[in-house]
């Protein structure tokens, strides 16, 4: 089995890790969203002259609640966290998958064409974006914390094995065992998560 920080998306089919991955992923971006706004509760919209209980109006310069543009080219994309579930993980890709489907763009690969690569685009904000946790490029403890979560695996009865430093496989011999899916999430949040 392959590391799921690797992959772009899921092929319709695979292990419910990739599904995990993305739903992670939406969970995490609805929490740092909600976390983000609100009032300061600090005053500062309060006159200078110190009459807090007084209204005031507007200056005329920037409108009030007028969006900011980010240059965050992943702002918006759906984050899959640690938690998330198979079937939030599987939403998130299926809904990147269908707006690739509807606008021309590549299902597999890297667009090639003018209007693939014009689907890609349009579809860029949909993509799930995985848990930096799982990606050994942003997580200097990856080989550490994937040793535990084999560890875990095979404590639950999944016949896992390290490969390499940064990759696992399961033993293909035996079926999964009951609940497998829960199993591999509850494992892969008590090794990454910090």
């Amino acid at each position: 089995m392959t590391n799921p920080s690797h992959r772009s998306r899921p092929v319709p089919g695979r292990s419910a890790r990739a599904a995990l991955f993305t739903g992670i992923g939406a969970t995490s971006l609805v929490v740092l969203t909600a976390c983000g706004g609100g009032g300061s509760g600090s005053g500062s919209d309060r006159s200078s002259a110190g009459d807090s209980d007084v209204a005031s109006i507007a200056s005329p310069g920037k409108a009030v609640g007028t969006p900011t543009r980010t240059t965050d080219p992943d702002a918006g994309r759906p984050v899959i966290r640690l938690d998330s579930s198979a079937e939030e993980t599987n939403r998130m890709w299926d809904s990147w998958y269908a707006c690739l489907r509807a606008k021309g763009g590549p299902l597999k690969g890297a667009p090639t064409t003018p209007a693939a690569k014009a689907g890609a685009k349009a579809c860029a904000s949909k993509q799930p974006i995985t848990p930096p946790e799982l990606d050994p490029a942003q997580n200097p403890d990856y080989s550490d914390d994937l040793r535990v979560m084999v560890k875990c695996l095979n404590a639950h009865g999944i016949r896992a094995t390290m490969v390499g430093d940064s990759d696992y496989s399961f033993d293909q011999s035996q079926p999964n065992p009951p609940h497998f899916n829960e199993i591999e999430t509850a494992c892969q949040v008590k090794a990454f998560q910090k």
